[in-house]
């Protein structure tokens, strides 16, 4: 056996690495592809949260909190990814960080500002 080739009678494993590229069949990229675009478009709005809440940000305490929470949950998840399939990319690692690092001090720092003002 080389490599990742499977040992004779054994099926291949999927190969997790090529994401929405793998397999052939159209209703599972169609529904990948949904299910992408749904959680590109949420995060989307997740960022536009954030930027509206910046003028203000003193009396933005909730907004904040509540917003980081749900990206440090996100990046939960991905670190779980991490550890139960494998690295993902280096740009999947730099989000990573910034869920897991960034984001919270983020929080910090406007709990500084409110409290400042």
């Amino acid at each position: 056996m080389r490599g990742n080739e499977p040992a004779a009678g054994e099926t291949p494993a999927p190969d997790r690495r090529r994401g929405l590229q793998s397999g052939t069949d159209p209703s599972r990229r169609r529904r990948c592809d949904s299910h992408f675009r749904y959680l590109s478009g949420l995060l989307l709005a997740l960022g536009l949260a954030y930027a509206t809440g910046v003028p203000g940000i003193e009396r933005k305490r909730v907004r904040f909190l509540l917003l980081g929470g749900i990206v440090f949950v996100g990046g939960l998840g991905r670190l779980w990814s991490l550890l139960s399939i494998g690295e993902p990319s280096p740009v999947m690692l730099l989000a990573l960080a910034m869920e897991l690092v960034i984001t919270p001090l983020l929080i910090l720092w406007q709990l500084g500002v409110a409290r400042a003002v």
